[in-house]
């Protein structure tokens, strides 16, 4: 969070898929996705010029919060695309969803909801780091209830956009 406040993070732009970035936030977040049927459904056929570590370590944080506050039986989906405005991923869980007023403070640092605190341990901090990642990266973070039940989490990072480079097999 020094590095976010001193507005020291590096950007380092690549070309990447959405379906990249997943898997490593996949894998970066794996411990708390243990036991939990994650559903996926990333775009491979196009890449979005964007910082992969800030974007995968930004979807790690939003995947963790949703296994946090989901129950251990429910889904958990992510949509990731590179669209012609940039990358695009929402997260969507089947927890408890969100309380209305609390939606302007979810990003704020230590900030933890009421259903938050009486669900599971935290700091607070994970989606404000969050939204540190993908400001100091020139995108948004936001969140809302998700249709039927739970909460979606979405973030954009403006992004040149190409479909995604081919390579040869031998």
């Amino acid at each position: 969070m020094a590095r976010i406040d001193a507005a020291a993070v590096q950007v380092d732009r690549q070309w990447v898929t959405p379906a990249e970035v997943v898997d490593a936030a996949a894998a970066y977040g794996r411990h708390a996705l243990l036991g939990r049927r994650l559903r996926v459904d990333a775009d491979a056929e196009r890449e979005a010029q964007i910082d992969p570590r800030i974007a995968s370590a930004a979807l790690a944080h939003l995947l963790e919060n949703a296994a946090q506050y989901s129950p251990v039986d429910g889904d958990i989906t992510v949509v990731a695309r590179a669209e012609p405005n940039g990358f695009h991923v929402s997260v969507v869980d089947h927890g408890p969803g969100l309380d209305p007023p609390e939606l302007d403070h979810l990003f704020e640092r230590f900030y933890r909801g009421r259903r938050a605190r009486q669900l599971s341990p935290g700091t607070g901090m994970g989606l404000a780091i969050t939204r540190g990642l993908l400001t100091a990266a020139g995108g948004r973070v936001w969140a809302e209830n998700a249709a039927g039940a739970g909460a979606k989490f979405s973030f954009m990072v403006p992004a040149a956009v190409r479909p995604a480079m081919v390579t040869e097999q031998a």
